[in-house]
C-alpha cells in the first residue's frame, strides 16, 4: 500500500545525492553507480570528496557545497542539468547532530542543526523539483526513529527529522496526479561517523543502557544497508522506507506511543542519567 508496484529502474538517472562523501551518502553513491545510474555527489570539502571523484570518475559529477548554501546548491543543480541533460531522483541525505540537553547546548549548535537537517534538506530539493517533475522521478529524504519518538540530549536532531518526514510527506502529497514521487526513510542506528561521534560520549551509553531498546532499532547496521533501504524506496518510489523491522513497528504505533512519553521517562532511568550529568 505504500508504493508503486512497476519498478523504476535507476540505469541512465540522474541522482543527486547530498552528505555524498561519508557512510549512507558514500554507500548510495557507490550502489547508483553499480546500478549504471549517474550520481551528482554533494558534501563539504575534504580529502574523502576528491577521493570519491577520483573514484566515480567520469559520467559522474562530484562537488563541494554546504547543503544550507541556497546558491551553491542552485549551481550544482544547474550543472548536472546542463551536463546530463536533466535530474531524475534527489537523495536528500546530509544530515547532522549535537548531544546535550536544550538548556545546555550553545544556541549556535542547536540552530545548525536545524539549519543542516531542515533547510539543507530543502535547499538540495527545492531546485531540483522542477527537474524531477519534468522526468517525472523520485524524491527521497532521510529522517530517523527520532522522528518519532523523543531521544533526550537530541531534541534539535529529534525536531528536525519529525519536520523532514512531514516535509516528504506533504509534497507526495502536492506531487500526486504529476507522476513525480517522495518519500522518507526512517533510519535507526547506523553504523557512521555520526554515531561513532556520539558514543564517545559517556551520558550517550548511559542513555542507551537506561532507555528500552525496543522499537528504537538499536542494534547497528551497515551503512550499506541503509543505502539499500534507499534504492529499495527509489525503485519502489515508496511512501516510506525502515532501515529495522522494530522502527517499522514504532512508526506503526507513533500515535499511542506519544500518550506514554511521560511514563517511559519515569518509568526508566532516563531521567536518573540527565540529574547525574547535568543536575536538575
Amino acid at each position: 500500500m505504500f508504493s508503486s508496484k512497476k519498478k523504476y529502474g535507476i540505469s541512465g538517472r540522474v541522482v543527486l545525492i547530498t552528505g555524498a562523501a561519508h557512510g549512507i551518502g558514500l554507500a548510495v553513491a557507490r550502489k547508483i553507480r553499480a546500478k549504471r545510474g549517474i550520481p551528482v555527489c554533494v558534501d563539504l570539502a575534504s580529502d574523502a570528496l576528491d577521493m570519491l571523484s577520483k573514484e566515480l570518475g567520469e559520467g559522474s559529477l562530484v562537488a563541494a557545497c554546504d547543503v544550507t548554501d541556497a546558491k551553491g546548491m542552485q549551481e550544482i543543480v544547474e550543472m548536472a542539468v546542463e551536463r546530463f541533460g536533466g535530474m531524475d531522483v534527489v537523495v536528500a541525505n546530509a544530515g547532522i547532530e549535537k548531544i546535550d540537553p536544550v538548556w545546555i547546548m550553545p544556541e549556535q549548535d542547536f540552530e545548525r542543526v536545524l539549519e543542516v537537517n531542515i533547510f539543507g534538506v530543502y535547499r538540495a530539493i527545492r531546485p531540483a523539483l522542477v527537474h524531477v517533475m519534468k522526468r517525472k522521478g523520485h524524491i527521497v529524504a532521510v529522517s530517523s526513529v527520532s522522528a518519532l519518538v523523543p531521544w533526550p540530549l537530541s531534541a534539535a536532531y529529534g525536531a528536525s527529522k519529525a519536520c523532514v518526514a512531514s516535509l516528504m510527506r506533504s509534497l507526495r502529497m502536492e506531487l500526486a496526479g504529476t507522476g513525480t514521487t517522495a518519500g522518507a526513510v526512517y533510519f535507526g542506528n547506523i553504523d557512521t561517523d555520526m554515531m561513532k561521534r556520539a558514543t564517545q560520549k559517556p551520558v550517550v551509553n548511559d542513555m542507551f543502557d537506561a532507555s528500552p531498546t525496543f522499537g528504537l532499532g538499536a542494534k547497528p547496521r551497515p551503512p550499506e544497508l541503509a543505502a539499500d533501504r534507499i534504492i529499495e524506496n527509489i525503485e519502489t518510489r515508496s511512501a516510506i522506507g525502515f532501515s529495522h523491522s522494530e522502527v517499522k513497528f514504532t512508526f506503526i504505533l507513533n500515535g499511542l506511543l506519544q500518550l506514554l512519553d511521560d511514563f517511559t521517562a519515569h518509568s526508566t532511568g532516563i531521567t536518573g542519567v540527565i540529574s547525574k550529568y547535568y543536575g536538575g
